[in-house]
């Protein structure tokens, strides 16, 4: 087993603009990782982050807000609360995990995951009007 150290971008379409890459660096173990273990993963590195810098995460409420629009909050101190609601989320497609440019749609599979690996979580939002 080895460690990967991976760049997790976070974008959102459908409100005029796409908003900036956010970063996360996430530390996985072994050569395959379940598309949930890595939702789980971003959503923990993202709430030590937002917990030790006392700010809000955009990535995590672009992954998990009901209404994007509103203002984001701090997430909360219950990890295994925010990863099952952002698990939830990806099986329920309100938000898409795309991996190598590929769309990931079998969450029982496994992925190879190697350090030129590009893992971004994807929000898309009905436009306005239809």
């Amino acid at each position: 087993m080895h460690r990967l150290t991976l760049t997790v971008t976070t974008h959102l379409y459908g409100l005029g603009s796409v908003h900036p890459a956010l970063p996360t660096v996430m530390l996985l173990q072994g050569e395959l990782v379940c598309p949930l273990d890595l939702v789980a993963t971003h959503v923990q590195a993202e709430i030590q982050r937002a917990n030790t810098s006392r700010e809000t995460s955009l990535a995590l409420h672009y992954m998990l807000a009901d209404d994007v629009c509103q203002a984001p909050t701090k997430p909360s101190i219950d990890p295994a609360s925010e990863i099952a609601r952002a698990q939830h989320g990806l099986i329920e497609r309100r938000f898409m995990l795309v991996v190598n440019g590929e769309a990931i749609t079998d969450f029982d599979t496994p992925l190879a995951l190697t350090t030129q690996s590009q893992v971004a979580f994807v929000r898309l939002l009905p436009l306005i009007g239809g």
